[in-house]
């Protein structure tokens, strides 16, 4: 019996190229043999960013590239029997060729048009896309239907580029009394841009960034380690400076955009929910500084999936996953698109509450291990591990002392983390009082962020 298109073995390299970096991911599938993956590299092309014309996207650099990514990968890509022209090396199998390749060029990119004629004339072999806002509202659309999501918050936090995407589906009523319900779907952008490294250099001095700020950032030192990280941009921080500058960027960053836009966030987080968070930034940051960086910026509340793509792989992936044996190029699997995911659970607690109250205590049931007994104490914000082998995994509690969840007829939170839907790697319940009041000097924000973190299960 012959095998089916769709099943037989085959390997695909998408590239994304935004934010001065270029995101390879190399999918794999051999579904007979139940074995798929998917190769992730960074390359950061921001040493060249003074440079970035004509001059540095040449055929060289292009050929320059694909011969490292075959290092990185160890897989054949390049067909050298053409001199000087590009052409793969057709599938054969694990290792050896691709079916394809596809470039997605974000419309954001510095030298956006330079990039992309350069890519133009290199080869005929490669599918050149831009990710532009009509691109992003084919994948949320698609995503929602696809994972059954009915609201899906999308964050992009590059350095110089913030973008908030959100699709929904929105109930209404209409006709003469009312009476009539109807769907519409809607999809909205918020933005903001930097156009100058000095200008992110100097936020710094900011009296809004100031007030989220756990350190006295005045000082020429400190100014310095953040202009370096501006500059540098690196794939990680070792410094706990730069790490509260940037929890605070972010947040001030998030805050302006709600603050402008504050009906596109209206009931986000009462119903079935999700936020993607993506960019270079949600690359480097610690998870903790995320969590608060975009509840206190976005003012969340109620109850939301979080899925971090630090590796671009829903961008580049995302359509194959959506159309599955539909697609043109690659059949992909969740398990190998989509990232973890957290459970971010934001109740309203009484103001009058004392502090060490139990807000949520529940249970994690499995197969694989012994009952594990968990429980959130405000005023943290608490990170429990849900620990996963091969079994499904059972999370279930309720909120405590008065603590609900706004706009849910229950206290209850229950959930299930398994293979076959989504697999959960955490559980975060915030159990600080609202509103959220930061300041009013880095001294207090300290203490604040100190009393936030204790007890933390990460």
């Amino acid at each position: 019996m012959n095998t089916l298109p769709i099943l037989k073995k085959n390997a695909y390299l998408t590239l994304l190229i935004k934010d001065n970096h270029i995101f390879a991911n190399l999918a794999y599938t051999d579904f007979i043999a139940q074995k798929t993956y998917i190769l992730s590299d960074t390359t950061d092309l921001s040493p060249l960013k003074f440079r970035m014309d004509d001059i540095v996207f040449n055929r060289e650099f292009w050929f320059e590239y694909f011969d490292s990514l075959e290092k990185v990968f160890d897989w054949d890509i390049v067909d050298r029997q053409w001199k000087g022209i590009f052409k793969i090396v057709d599938f054969q199998d694990e290792e050896e060729g691709v079916s394809g390749i596809k470039v997605l060029v974000d419309d954001n990119q510095p030298f956006f048009n330079v990039i992309y004629s350069s890519l133009k004339e290199f080869s005929k072999d490669i599918a050149l896309r831009v990710v532009d806002d009509k691109y992003m509202k084919g994948i949320l659309e698609g995503l929602r239907n696809r994972l059954g999501y009915e609201d899906i918050l999308w964050v992009d936090i590059d350095l110089s580029n913030f973008t908030v995407y959100r699709s929904r589906e929105r109930v209404f009523s209409s006709g003469i009394f009312s009476k009539e319900r109807k769907r519409e779907r809607e999809f909205l952008t918020s933005k903001i841009s930097w156009s100058s490294e000095i200008g992110l250099i100097d936020s710094i001095k900011s009296s809004k960034l100031q007030a989220f700020l756990s350190l006295e950032s005045n000082s020429d030192n400190i100014i310095d380690r953040w202009a370096n990280f501006v500059v540098q941009t690196p794939d990680y921080i070792s410094d706990p400076n730069v790490e509260d500058i940037l929890r605070s960027f972010i947040t001030i960053q998030n805050l302006s955009i709600f603050e402008s836009n504050r009906e596109k966030f209206e009931a986000f987080g009462r119903g079935n929910s999700a936020i993607f968070v993506t960019g270079k930034l949600a690359k480097v940051i610690d998870k903790r500084d995320l969590l608060l960086a975009l509840i206190d910026g976005f003012e969340l509340e109620g109850m939301f999936d979080l899925l971090l793509d630090k590796d671009n792989r829903v961008v580049s992936y995302g359509r194959n996953l959506i159309e599955a044996s539909y697609s043109e190029d690659m059949l992909v699997i969740k398990g190998d698109v989509l990232p973890s995911v957290c459970k971010v659970v934001i109740p309203q607690i009484n103001v009058s509450m004392g502090r060490n109250k139990v807000i949520f205590s529940g249970k994690i049931v499995s197969q694989d291990f012994e009952q594990i007994d968990i429980y959130a104490i405000n005023p943290n914000l608490e990170i429990l591990n849900i620990p996963y082998k091969s079994n499904k995994v059972v999370v279930e509690g309720s909120l405590k002392n008065g603590a609900v969840l706004t706009h849910y007829t229950t206290t209850d939170v229950s959930f299930i983390s398994a293979h076959e839907g989504v697999i959960y790697d955490s559980l975060v319940v915030d159990c600080r009082i609202r509103p959220i009041v930061y300041g009013p000097k880095p001294k207090d924000n300290k203490i604040k962020l100190q009393n936030w973190s204790n007890g933390n299960k990460k």
